[in-house]
């Protein structure tokens, strides 16, 4: 399947949009969550990487909501400039029909942007998840008597 211009071009701007300072500290404000996810897929054998696009997947949450939201507000600019209608309507309109398409789509950008990256990613998270305690062990360490 050929992918025409503008499909490369939209794929270029979503693909420079995702922050990648942002992609350590948002696994580090998932940590109790990424840990439980991995600890439950255990058995499925597969690597970090893998793992850690499965929980983007499943979780689909963008590494910086911010910058989501205006990529978003972006693509929503960019298509209500052909239409005359009410721009409240228009707005709801955009949301209703394309809003799960576009967080699908970001959601699989960023799991190849880990793949860009696992080089250097990989050894962060694996360090991160050796060397953060979960919040119930931090808990017990501080109120043991």
């Amino acid at each position: 399947m050929a992918i025409d211009e503008t499909t490369r071009k939209r794929n270029a701007l979503e693909l420079y949009q995702i922050d990648e300072d942002s992609i350590v500290p948002f696994f580090k404000s998932h940590i109790a969550e990424l840990r439980k996810f991995i600890r439950e897929h255990a058995e499925s054998r597969l690597s970090l990487l893998e793992l850690l696009k499965q929980f983007i997947r499943i979780y689909r949450l963008p590494f910086n909501m911010q910058r989501y939201m205006s990529v978003q507000s972006t693509f929503i600019r960019e298509t209500l400039q052909e239409r005359t209608q009410n721009r409240q309507d228009a707005v709801s309109h955009w949301i209703q029909e394309h809003a799960g398409r576009h967080r699908d789509r970001m959601i699989q950008l960023q799991c190849l942007f880990l793949d860009r990256i696992k080089a250097r990613l990989i050894p962060e998270i694996q360090n991160m998840l050796d060397t953060t305690p979960d919040e119930a062990e931090e808990e017990r360490t501080v109120f043991r008597p």
